[in-house]
């Protein structure tokens, strides 16, 4: 019977470490403020769409992104990158590139 515990233990460990990592997800639609960025929208698979102002006009570039520990690495367009910390429901580009809050 003590190994029935054990291993259900493990079971309800793992499920929760599933459950956690999941919270954490970077995935959503944020409303940006500071920056270029009016807002983003991060889908499953690394990609997503920015919304920004450019020369006077609204546009929607596709972007891509990584995610390693708390660091998110935006890309839009080829090079163009930028890297935002991840707290909570923010996404932090700092001073140039502003911040993003998931809605």
């Amino acid at each position: 019977m003590a190994k029935t515990l054990r291993w259900g233990s493990f079971a309800g460990l793992g499920l929760m470490v599933l459950v956690l990592a999941g919270c954490n997800s970077v995935k959503g639609n944020y409303t940006c403020e500071g920056g270029l960025m009016d807002s983003m929208r991060l889908e499953g698979g690394g990609k997503g769409f920015a919304t920004m102002m450019f020369l006077g006009q609204k546009t929607e570039q596709p972007i891509t992104y990584t995610e390693d520990g708390d660091k998110v690495t935006v890309t839009v367009g080829p090079g163009q990158s930028t890297v935002f910390t991840h707290a909570g429901k923010v996404l932090d580009g700092g001073q140039m590139v502003g911040k993003c809050t998931l809605k």
